[in-house]
């Protein structure tokens, strides 16, 4: 297998490939629509011999993802059920498996930090997007985020799976690339001993969901 982490330094975003040597296919989670990726993956792809299939989206944003499919035509794109979904998008919903040749990948939903937010779970990793940060909570997204079910996500559809399972978010603000989901659940500060009242209550004692969220690192 051929697994690849990207990271735009502008957002301080990360997208993934993932490419099955056995097929020649591959899949690409959040790629970013800006033309330095695009030249890069398409390298990439050209260079492994692989056919991209699939674009993952743990979530959409407006005017972002409208692109992709001219971006890279010939792959499908996929997005959750629940919110925002650009015209001609594949919609999948929770514990929906979708295929890249012998691999199987997961739909985990994570509603919260937008009502379309799903997860990936490939073997032994996540690809969570904006649903959990490393040490930090998911970013809000105006008149979309609904803290409640964000909490619900995360404890309830990420804090269960085992805890060697490795965690790639969407974003990443302190220089990390990876955690796992034990650590995460041991020490994140947003949810570790953390009630859903207590971390509702951490929200709005800091002003909003915005303000505490934005760097997706903890406040004293």
């Amino acid at each position: 297998m051929y697994f690849r982490q990207f990271f735009e330094p502008d957002q301080a975003a990360m997208s993934y490939l993932l490419g099955d040597p056995v097929s020649g296919q591959a899949v690409a989670i959040d790629p970013r629509p800006d033309p330095c990726q695009v030249l890069l993956l398409t390298a990439l792809l050209a260079e492994r011999q692989l056919d991209l299939c699939l674009i993952l989206l743990t979530h959409t944003h407006v005017d972002r993802d409208d692109h992709l499919p001219d971006l890279y035509p010939g792959a499908q794109v996929v997005v959750g059920g629940g919110g925002r979904q650009p015209a001609g998008l594949r919609t999948v919903v929770h514990g929906e498996r979708l295929l890249m040749g012998t691999q199987v990948l997961q739909v985990i939903a994570t509603p919260g930090h937008t009502p379309c937010s799903v997860s990936y779970l490939w073997q032994d990793r996540i690809f969570c997007g904006d649903a959990l940060e490393l040490g930090g909570c998911g970013r809000v997204e105006s008149g979309e985020c609904d803290p409640g079910r964000l909490y619900d996500s995360v404890m309830n559809r990420l804090f269960v799976l085992p805890d060697e399972t490795l965690v790639f978010p969407g974003h990443d603000f302190h220089g990390r690339t990876v955690s796992t989901i034990g650590e995460e659940r041991r020490c994140n500060p947003f949810f570790a001993a953390r009630s859903r009242d207590a971390f509702l209550s951490r929200y709005a004692m800091k002003g909003g969901p915005g303000t505490v969220a934005r760097h997706g690192r903890a406040e004293s």
